[in-house]
């Protein structure tokens, strides 16, 4: 590993950043032009925020290595359907209780936004003990996804043409009562878990 980040390697004046050691809790300083040094209290490797450098130095995977990189780089998951008000936002609620990876975001878009949620999406997710205070959102074709999940074959997805697509082909649950809405989250939750250990494997 470096002991100076060449990603600042144009800046000419470093600073001095002042962090607290994880292991114990001293005030450790360290330069802005430096990937991590060693506490002088316990000599225990402090990073200079790496893993926000992950997520955009061109430099990370020979910084911090293959198996690091791949562990701390952040992936964005987009699950898209038409009036995110169902099945996307079942999705989005589900992942963030599932996974258990800090490195991935969770979002929902929609082709054709709803006004609102359905009231039947925060029923069935309150029975999941999920308290979710989502709000039916457009598709941001600029923003960085790295997968898009369509709810149904009906969605077509004009965002992120540069990410990973995978389509559920999941039944419109808009409309169709309580127990429909309850299969679908069921349905959601399964393709979830196989996604999950997807990712992780």
């Amino acid at each position: 590993m470096f002991d100076k980040c060449p990603g600042a390697a144009h800046i000419r004046t470093p600073t001095i950043i002042t962090k607290q050691c994880p292991e114990c809790g001293s005030e450790v300083e360290i330069f802005s032009n430096e990937m991590l040094t060693k506490c002088s209290g316990c000599a225990f490797t402090v990073y200079n925020d790496l893993e926000s450098c992950v997520q955009w130095c061109q430099y990370a995977v020979e910084c911090v290595g293959e198996e690091q990189y791949r562990r701390l780089k952040k992936k964005k998951v987009a699950f898209v359907c038409v009036g995110n008000s169902c099945r996307s936002q079942m999705a989005e609620a589900l992942a963030r209780k599932m996974s258990t990876r800090p490195n991935l975001e969770f979002v929902s878009m929609g082709t054709r936004p709803a006004r609102e949620v359905a009231r039947e999406t925060l029923q069935v997710l309150r029975e999941e003990g999920i308290t979710w205070h989502g709000k039916p959102k457009g598709i941001r074709e600029n923003e960085p996804v790295d997968l898009v999940v369509t709810m149904g074959f009906e969605v077509a997805c004009p965002a992120a043409p540069e990410a990973r697509r995978m389509d559920w082909d999941i039944e419109d649950p808009y409309n169709q009562g309580i127990e429909v809405y309850r299969r679908t989250l069921h349905i959601i939750k399964e393709k979830l878990a196989e996604l999950l250990k997807e990712i992780d494997g």
